[in-house]
């Protein structure tokens, strides 16, 4: 079942791929800690057959674990390998197979000898055996969202499934197709600690993890409500496997031998674990108990599609003159959205610091719409909208720190430099920003800077008078300095090193505070790793250059 994810986290990432606003439980059960037997109880009978899923709910498991795919014609169907080779008699990949040459293989233990002939099941005649009887934990290997959830609406299962997903892309078709649908996913590579951890919890909304056993870490995601349930399964599992898992202080245990283990626990008492009891949480509890209001989708401009709206976070107990932030997403000039900001450092700067936040989106590059300058415009207007009401909200509106990432950073230091005329810009904080694009040497001829560069511009030369009126670092002079603070991927290939180095170099010579941070490994974007550090040394920039009271 396990497969973690590899992909890095983009903190600040392009696209936004986590949203917060719905809220899902998983099934309920008898007991606190839940027993999943993996791919059915398969010890007796094949894995992912309607014989392993009885024998499941025999042994008293409260989810039965399985995996789908999806036939050549469309249809849903049980099979843990991207091929039928292993578990059938017959040969090839599941998706290139009818339904109709899946239903008549034979399935098979290759280690064992079986009497009886058993099928490939179709999802909806799981549903059928499960509905009632035990919960589904469904690892969705390659299938269909729409038809998947279909089928589960139409067997009244809502509330017996909970999905894992094996990848980001499943994750944003659930949360889309399906947002109260609970979901499971490991941590993706590079988490390893409980800071990094809550970066990446941060990022989504995900129900429960299977993947982590540091018991620092299970305390960090129980305290955001997400529940963990522990792979143990193998050959030779023990009452003390078991029980060092159950120590640990989790919600449940994945098994290869669920009628053992659910014998096991009842025996001594365990049947409800040792871990917290987060079916008692109040999932609401913590957006109830936020201590800033946020305001979506406020309007400052006339660009349609919500081009011209921000998002602001603003603290309950706001102070009399409180300071603002204002973030500016990447995206290549051509995408992204406001609501990329990270919910933890919202929950800092403005839960926390007393912040007033700010997260802008702009007018994008669409073919030939919209090409610079029509963002720096946005970023003016979006500013003096906020300068407009501070008065009426009672926070400072003569004073900023500007934030952005990849495109946003690009202009947040254009704005600060060549177009804060009433200085009111007091930092600026970059993140991976370009910071010259008259350099041609960090955008080849048809290389992806080159062409989302030109897009941008409207424009090839690089010594065009629109190519230097878009580059921070020309506009940068003692007068129109300010505090910066550069975070850079040392083999960034979108953004190459060499501008935020570049630029540090002459916010030195100008002697302008400035700090530059370089990850030697990082690309575009930061891993967990990097992004903990990211956070740490931005909130100590801020204190000391832009503090919040």
């Amino acid at each position: 079942m396990k497969r973690i994810i590899s992909t890095l986290i983009l903190w600040f990432c392009l696209l936004n791929i986590f949203a917060q606003d719905q809220q899902a439980s998983l099934p309920k059960t008898k007991y606190k800690l839940v027993v999943i037997a993996h791919r059915g109880d398969h010890v007796k009978v094949p894995e992912n057959t309607i014989a392993s899923i009885k024998e499941a709910i025999k042994s008293g498991a409260d989810y039965v674990e399985v995996d789908l795919r999806t036939t050549k014609d469309g249809y849903l169907v049980l099979q843990h390998d991207a091929s039928v080779d292993r578990m059938t008699d017959g040969k090839g990949n599941v998706k290139e197979l009818t339904l109709a040459q899946i239903q008549a293989l034979k399935v098979s233990d290759k280690n064992k000898s079986e009497k009886k002939i058993y099928r490939v099941p179709t999802f909806a005649e799981v549903l059928k055996a499960c509905k009632g009887k035990i919960n589904i934990y469904l690892d969705f290997k390659d299938a269909d969202v729409t038809e998947t959830y279909t089928q589960i609406q139409a067997a009244g299962m809502e509330n017996q499934v909970a999905v894992y997903l094996n990848s980001i892309s499943q994750y944003k078709k659930w949360r889309s197709v399906a947002p109260k649908m609970p979901l499971i996913t490991s941590v993706i590579d590079g988490v390893t600690n409980k800071e990094q951890l809550s970066f990446f919890l941060s990022q989504g909304r995900i129900e429960a993890l299977d993947n982590i056993n540091d018991t620092a870490m299970i305390a960090t995601a129980n305290d955001n409500g997400v529940a963990v349930w522990m792979d143990v399964e193998s050959d030779d599992e023990k009452a003390d496997i078991w029980h060092t898992a159950l120590l640990k202080g989790i919600q449940g245990i994945q098994t290869d031998h669920p009628a053992a283990l659910v014998k096991y626990l009842t025996e001594k008492g365990l049947r409800n674990g040792l871990g917290r009891d987060l079916t008692q949480v109040d999932p609401y509890a913590k957006y109830r108990n936020k201590a800033y209001r946020e305001l979506k989708n406020i309007k400052y401009g006339n660009a349609p599609d919500n081009q011209n709206t921000f998002d602001a976070y603003i603290p309950n107990d706001l102070k009399p003159g409180a300071k603002v932030i204002l973030y500016i997403h990447g995206g290549g000039w051509s995408g992204g959205d406001k609501s990329e900001f990270p919910k933890q450092l919202v929950d800092e700067l403005a839960g926390k610091r007393g912040y007033v936040v700010a997260s802008m989106n702009y007018r994008l590059v669409k073919d030939t719409m919209n090409r610079f300058p029509a963002q720096i415009e946005d970023v003016q207007k979006v500013i003096e909208f906020i300068s407009k009401n501070a008065k009426k909200y009672k926070y400072n509106g003569d004073e900023y720190a500007l934030m952005g990432g990849s495109a946003g950073g690009h202009l947040a230091m254009l704005y600060a430099y060549g177009h804060d005329t009433k200085k009111q810009v007091k930092t600026v904080v970059d993140l991976w920003g370009p910071t010259d694009l008259t350099d041609k040497s960090i955008r080849p001829d048809g290389s992806d800077a080159d062409n989302i560069v030109i897009h941008f511009l409207g424009e090839k030369d690089v010594n065009a008078q629109i190519t230097k009126d878009a580059s921070p670092a020309l506009f940068l002079t003692k007068e129109t300095a300010v505090p910066t603070i550069l975070f850079h991927g040392g083999k960034d290939p979108l953004v190459d090193v060499s501008q935020a180095k570049n630029l540090y170099k002459k916010l030195q010579d100008l002697q302008v505070p400035s700090q530059l941070e370089i990850y030697p490994e990082e690309k575009h974007g930061m891993s967990p790793a990097a992004a903990v550090d990211v956070f740490s040394k931005m909130l100590t920039w801020l204190e000391k250059y832009y503090p919040a009271q």
